[in-house]
């Protein structure tokens, strides 16, 4: 029986398809932001909506797809790899390489800095 023979280019569509299906929390992350963003302009703050509020919300959700991206394919953005990985210290074991070291910094720096960014951007302007 023949053994179906996957090309380079059939790997490649693979690894699109897994970066697509990676990126769903940020896209879902920045749709919550944008509709609580949304709501709070239309419910009382008219001229405000787009101002220091919309930036942090950018910024959020542009923190946790660098989260997401360093996370799952580290060694696809070693440039990113790399200074994300200087967010942490060094450890024994095996997160002791870049991309372990890599992902660690994902979870314990990138994604809690993206989501208290995205909350300090819902809460703007709310506080008296």
């Amino acid at each position: 029986m023949p053994v179906a023979q996957f090309s380079s280019v059939d790997s490649l569509i693979h690894r699109d398809y897994a970066a697509l299906f990676a990126l769903v929390p940020a896209v879902a992350v920045g749709s919550i932001a944008s509709f609580l963003l949304r709501d709070r302009a239309a419910a009382g703050r008219a001229g405000a909506a787009g101002g220091p509020a919309g930036e942090l919300a950018l910024a959020g959700v542009l923190l946790a797809l660098m989260a997401d991206r360093v996370e799952f394919d580290p060694l696809g953005y070693p440039q990113l790899a790399g200074v994300a990985a200087r967010l942490v210290q060094p450890a024994d074991g095996p997160e002791s390489a870049l991309s372990g070291r890599a992902r660690r910094a994902a979870v314990d720096v990138l994604r809690p800095l993206a989501l208290s960014t995205l909350l300090r951007a819902s809460d703007w302007g709310t506080a008296a």
